[in-house]
């Protein structure tokens, strides 16, 4: 049981950390879904981005930087229809939204790689 419980609290705090970070350097980040630890999915965040420029190839650019994200919810994967989750909670499906994921696996080295690259393609 704790065991699984330190997991849990490793991936959130890395889930939280990156959250923070991004929203430091992102002006207008949101996040889609509930943002309580209590509440919500430990190992998935959900972002949505402010209008900019490049917003369509964000998922693209991402991709060339090495980072794998989704866009949408995961019960859109492979859908070309929009999330309907997305629409359920009111979010603004006009703007990017990006889906990230996390395990045990995942390391802080690998969260600061993927919180550099989207400050970059965002920024480009």
């Amino acid at each position: 049981d704790s065991d699984i419980e330190n997991h849990i609290k490793q991936v959130q705090n890395l889930k939280y950390y990156m959250l923070t970070e991004l929203q430091n350097e992102i002006k207008g980040l949101e996040v889609n879904g509930e943002t309580e630890k209590e509440k919500s999915l430990y190992t998935v965040l959900n972002l949505q981005f402010p209008n900019f420029e490049k917003q369509d190839m964000l998922l693209f650019m991402l991709d060339l930087e090495g980072i794998a994200c989704s866009g949408g919810s995961a019960c859109t994967a492979g859908a070309n229809t929009g999330s309907h989750v997305l629409k359920g909670i009111n979010s603004d499906t006009t703007r990017a939204n990006v889906r990230f994921s996390f395990s045990r696996y995942t390391t802080k080295e690998e969260v600061d790689f993927t919180i550099s690259k989207i400050i970059k393609v965002y920024n480009s």
